[in-house]
């Protein structure tokens, strides 16, 4: 008697047809609104275009130039210190208060909550926030120096050069440092108690438990979120176009801000699309080198 194959048994003839139907509306939707864009993106950036006229052909001068940009350079400087900081401000801070609000007692939830609570926050409603609040003249927080008789500490935040990278670093973590407390805390949670409580019977300080137990046990999270604060950082945007724009005098541009006022204030929509797929690839690349190292920190791990 002749077997039918395993194929025609289970019904699974056809079925590469049936997975190509199903996956073409998120293939349209990824070809239209990546693939295409990028596409344009590479072309337009090999091009001298003002966004009216016909884009002229002028091959790779645009990314010879982007190297010879001080202060496109010197954005990536700004934006390298910016996401150092975030790194202590957002996931180390983040970090410290995971740990610190990690009980179940009555008050805690309601610490939490306040804590997560600017992440709610739009980036651009969280900048105008904050420009007012570091406003020299009638800003909170030089008014409460004058009022406490400091009015010698009184500063224009915002428009100092060495100030202003730091004061929209600061504004970063109380706007995100919640976000990632939230992750750590999550990630606290799910170690048995049993651990802590063998740890306790044995003499183990909490500083003990903390550094012997906690930060092992939770170090894939605490990968993952420096994944997401440096390339979130190296991209960011809203935060320093809300507040300062790159001033005073360029000491806050990031790339992305640079790109803005190249590609649409200056209407050099090809030498925007250039620096725009220069710092893709870097992004990209921080991104997938971090991943690889990570992966043989792991393997060594186990």
């Amino acid at each position: 008697m002749r077997r039918k194959s395993p194929e025609r048994r289970t019904g699974l003839v056809g079925s590469g047809a049936v997975n190509v139907l199903f996956a073409a509306p998120a293939l349209l939707l990824f070809g239209t609104f990546v693939l295409w864009p990028l596409g344009a993106s590479v072309s337009f950036a090999l091009t001298n275009w003002d966004g009216y006229n016909v884009p002229h052909w002028i091959g790779f001068d645009n990314f010879t130039r982007a190297f010879r940009d001080l202060s496109y350079l010197w954005s990536y400087a700004h934006v390298t210190i910016y996401v150092l900081a975030t790194l202590l401000f957002e996931v180390t801070f983040g970090l410290f208060a995971a740990l610190l609000m990690n009980s179940s007692k009555p008050g805690y939830s309601l610490f939490r909550t306040l804590f997560f609570s600017p992440v709610v926050l739009s980036w651009t409603a969280a900048g105008l926030l904050w420009t007012f609040v570091l406003d020299y003249r009638t800003g909170l927080v030089n008014a409460t120096l004058r009022a406490l008789g400091l009015g010698s500490l009184a500063h224009p935040w915002l428009s100092d050069p060495v100030t202003a990278l730091i004061a929209l670093s600061l504004v970063s973590g109380w706007k995100y440092s919640g976000f990632y407390m939230i992750i750590f805390f999550a990630a606290i949670r799910r170690i048995p108690q049993d651990v802590y409580e063998a740890a306790t019977i044995d003499g183990a300080s909490t500083w003990q438990q903390v550094i012997s137990i906690t930060v092992p046990l939770i170090r894939s999270n605490a990968l993952v979120c420096v994944l997401f604060a440096v390339t979130g950082g190296y991209s960011a945007f809203d935060l320093f176009f809300t507040m300062t724009n790159g001033q005073p005098n360029g000491a806050t541009d990031v790339p992305v801000t640079w790109i803005l006022k190249q590609g649409i204030a200056q209407n050099q929509i090809g030498y925007g699309a250039a620096l725009t797929l220069i710092l893709v690839v870097i992004i990209a690349g921080i991104a997938a080198i971090y991943s690889r190292s990570t992966d043989r920190l792991r393997v060594t791990q186990y």
